[in-house]
């Protein structure tokens, strides 16, 4: 049986989450990765991951969004989201500021947030007790926000992989299209990651460890398998 709610019919969603009442949903983004990785890198990963875990431990994948919160400034009437500028000394490659190839993902916080209420009140209404939620960062951060309102108003429990106990570099999407996010993707779409995309065009906005010399597969199945691992238990323990 499958793990993705839109593959679902109402006898099998009954089935699931009658045994597992945990819904998990992907924060995605349509946003440069860098010139080796899929626009869509963000939702990729936490689907993936989600759907891998789901079908060991049970639940139910949401479908991904692909909308998303970010820092924001605007010059000469020129929109820039997120890495479409430096605030980091240390990027792979410095660059300018200019509208990344790809990028079309922006909400701003209070409707982000309003959205992400709204997939609380429907999931509470069709029985889940528990809303994993992981992806692009400002969109996690601003989830956590939320984590007491999600409690107090709909008595929904919610969790991040952020919020579970690893070191920096294994925690799940804990970079920009660098060695952790490159290498997860290797894990779970290899077919996906295009290496030599970087000997075309210069590889900025990529903030991490450089995924030229330390992106892998092995090390992408180790962040998923130690992730799964933690998520198991904190999941055993709030269903207890």
């Amino acid at each position: 049986m499958s793990s993705l709610y839109i593959e679902l019919c109402p006898k099998e969603f009954r089935e699931r989450i009658k045994e597992c009442p945990v819904a998990y949903l992907p924060l995605g983004t349509l946003e440069w990765h860098g010139p080796h990785n899929p626009l869509g890198a963000d939702g990729i990963q936490s689907e993936g991951f989600f759907e891998r875990f789901a079908n060991e431990y049970g639940g139910i994948v949401l479908p991904k969004l692909f909308l998303g919160p970010d820092r924001k400034k605007i010059v000469d009437g020129i929109e820039y989201y997120g890495i479409d500028y430096s605030n980091n000394d240390d990027p792979v490659i410095a660059y300018d500021d200019c509208q990344l190839s790809g990028s079309a993902y922006y909400v701003d916080d209070e409707l982000f947030e309003m959205i992400l209420m709204n997939i609380a009140k429907q999931l509470t209404r069709a029985g889940f007790k528990i809303l994993v939620a992981h992806g692009h960062g400002p969109s996690i951060f601003a989830f956590q926000r939320l984590k007491d309102k999600f409690k107090d108003t709909y008595g929904l429990d919610t969790l991040t992989l952020f919020d579970l106990d690893i070191e920096d570099e294994l925690k799940f999407q804990n970079d920009h299209a660098a060695a952790n996010e490159t290498s997860i993707m290797m894990a779970l779409r290899k077919d996906l990651v295009h290496m030599e995309y970087n000997d075309e065009e210069v590889m900025k906005a990529v903030y991490g460890k450089d995924p030229r010399i330390f992106a892998s597969e092995k090390l992408g199945n180790e962040i998923i398998d130690i992730n799964i691992k933690y998520l198991k238990e904190a999941l055993d323990a709030m269903r207890d």
